[in-house]
């Protein structure tokens, strides 16, 4: 029996399996901070990745192996409105006509004495390959006067971020899928919204799930928090990484999951849960543990030469903070033990671990 062709009454579950070590990122990053985006043709590897320090942004490599082993250079924004607030590329999508389409998770300090961030999410386009950027607009942003500066989370003070863009199956519509903040915890957790692929020019008629259909200016919460992320110990599901796994026919969401932290949304595992279509919302299954501990932004990242971390077959790579020692093995049946990744797990690996 084919991976395509299993027990229709069994749920999928999903096994890690040990691999060679390797890391998206190079010297002097010492993790990569958002989900990666990465994009393989034959021959041809293009890859993001993004830092904190010393604000947001996001380095570029173009290679012909696998994996990226060339030269990591800044990219850059050529008409930012806002170039001292930090900026984060964390989905890119290739167009039939070659220009790059991406989304950013950018951070405006918010006033007061401590220092939190009001999060927004914006589009942008390149026509040279992911070297340079023009501004298309934000897609999710409220105003700073909106900022919660009680929040005790350590990072946050509201907005909308940490999040992950892919199309459907035919091509219509690009899906967003993000971490809500928002100070009213009624719609704090994991949602959705999706604008047409045809409006990718100039982003229009963004519509929310909401209350069980696409509406409204707000959307209800895939995974709502359980504790809300006003608190120094928030409850919650973030950071979706969404992408289309090509030996399922299903797409494919993994999760962060933080809980009982101090001020630092600590990491307390990974989740992983299944779609047929994300035009459906309603169809996630429930999140199914498969990492305990672990770090920020898991990830999958296909192997194959038209893969990255939007399409994937079989057996992707996983990818954690940049990291990867493992990957995804699909099957119908009981799911195994969450995996236990802490810190000297990553030191034994990597020589060092994540945040």
């Amino acid at each position: 029996m084919s991976i395509c062709d299993p027990l229709p009454s069994d749920p999928w579950v999903v096994d890690l399996v040990p691999a060679e070590p390797l890391k998206l990122h190079v010297p002097p990053l010492r993790r990569t901070d958002s989900n990666s985006p990465l994009l393989r043709t034959v021959g041809n590897t293009l890859a993001f990745v993004s830092h904190y320090q010393p604000r947001g942004h996001t380095l570029r490599c173009a290679s012909a192996g696998r994996w990226p082993d060339g030269t990591w250079s800044p990219v850059r924004f050529i008409d930012d409105p806002a170039p001292e607030m930090g900026k984060w590329i964390q989905s890119v999508w290739r167009a039939p006509d070659g220009p790059l389409f991406g989304w950013y998770h950018a951070e405006e300090l918010a006033p007061g004495d401590r220092r939190l961030f009001l999060p927004h999410i914006g589009a942008i386009v390149s026509h040279d390959d992911g070297r340079s950027w023009r501004f298309l607009g934000d897609l999710l942003r409220r105003p700073l006067a909106e900022a919660d500066c009680s929040f005790a989370n350590g990072f946050l003070a509201g907005g909308y971020g940490d999040f992950c863009v892919v199309p459907d199956r035919a091509g219509q519509w690009f899906y967003l899928h993000y971490s809500c903040y928002l100070p009213d915890e009624s719609w704090q957790g994991v949602s959705v919204a999706r604008y047409r692929v045809a409006a990718r020019e100039q982003p229009a008629g963004l519509e929310f799930w909401r209350d069980g259909k696409w509406q409204g200016d707000e959307a209800t919460p895939l995974f709502a928090v359980t504790r809300g992320w006003r608190h120094r110990d928030p409850a919650a599901y973030w950071g979706p990484a969404v992408h289309y796994n090509r030996a399922l026919d299903l797409f494919v969401m993994l999760l962060n999951r933080t809980q009982d932290g101090n001020a630092d949304i600590v990491q307390r595992g990974v989740y992983i849960t299944f779609n047929a279509d994300p035009g459906d919302p309603a169809g996630w299954s429930p999140p199914l543990q498969i990492v305990e501990d672990g770090s920020w932004y898991p990830q999958a990242i296909g192997t194959g030469a038209d893969e990255g971390d939007t399409v994937a077959g079989a057996e992707p790579r996983f990818f954690m903070s940049g990291f990867s020692a493992w990957t995804l093995r699909f099957r119908r049946g009981t799911s195994s033990p969450p995996v236990r990744i802490g810190r000297e797990t990553f030191a034994g690996l990597f020589g060092v671990g994540p945040r």
